[in-house]
């Protein structure tokens, strides 16, 4: 069994999609440390005249004290909702396939007062899935009994667990993972260097990284044949 695993970011790119694509399970790392101002509360997208800027969510700080991204609590005290909403309809209403889904995308950020910030994240992250037609199973870090393990041993642990002899992992992950401790246990460390393929979108030269709230809007169906490489950008 192919495992990947990774935070529940938010409004995620195209490479936590492919690895997910690439998976039999998917663990959703919600138990660990989270990184404010990080791609767990904002992620970047790009106007029709090439300009990049952040949207995201705002979450109440607890200072110098660290936090699980499952508990991370959502600023509602902030009219985010009205704003993220407002940028997303500036910067791509005219994307040839944005009445495809904005309607829908609205519901869930309007559908109910999210508390926490996985849990808007997660339906955002089942959004994508339901539009790319990704079904790879997830599970959460924090169900699992791993609370006792940090760093490679984590991630060796949780492949242990759910039985995987293959592990997908970014790049970064070298500078952490104790090969050696995963070859001794039979698991094996597939290495994603992934790069965005080019596709059209509103400014006239591509913009690559952005999250894939870009791509779908601009790509409509043809989404998930981007995001695994297969899709190409038309000239002219």
């Amino acid at each position: 069994m192919k495992l990947a695993i990774h935070q529940p970011e938010f409004l995620p790119w195209l490479g936590f999609f492919n690895k997910m694509v690439l998976a039999d399970l998917y663990v959703v790392f919600d138990h660990v440390q989270f990184k404010k101002r990080y791609f767990e509360n904002r992620n970047r997208i790009v106007s029709p005249n090439g300009e990049i800027s952040f949207i995201g969510v705002p979450v109440v700080s607890k200072g110098r004290y660290t936090q699980a991204i499952k508990d991370v609590e959502i600023d509602n005290t902030q009219k985010w909702k009205e704003k993220l909403l407002k940028n997303i309809v500036r910067n791509y209403s005219k994307a040839p396939y944005f009445k495809n889904y904005y309607n829908q995308m609205e519901n869930i950020v309007s559908a109910k007062d999210y508390g926490y910030l996985i849990d808007f994240n997660m339906a955002m992250i089942e959004f994508f899935r339901d539009a790319l037609g990704i079904m790879t199973p997830m599970i959460y870090s924090s169900q699992l009994n791993v609370d006792e393990y940090k760093a490679s041993e984590l991630i060796l642990q949780i492949c242990i667990l759910e039985h995987a002899y293959i592990y997908l992992c970014g790049y970064s992950g070298r500078d952490y993972l104790r090969q050696e401790d995963f070859q001794e246990k039979g698991v094996y460390i597939e290495w994603l260097d992934y790069v965005t393929p080019n596709y059209n979108q509103l400014c006239q030269k591509f913009t690559p990284y952005m999250s894939t709230l870009d791509l779908l809007f601009n790509c409509g169906e043809k989404s998930l044949e981007t995001i695994k490489g297969q899709g190409k950008r038309e000239e002219g």
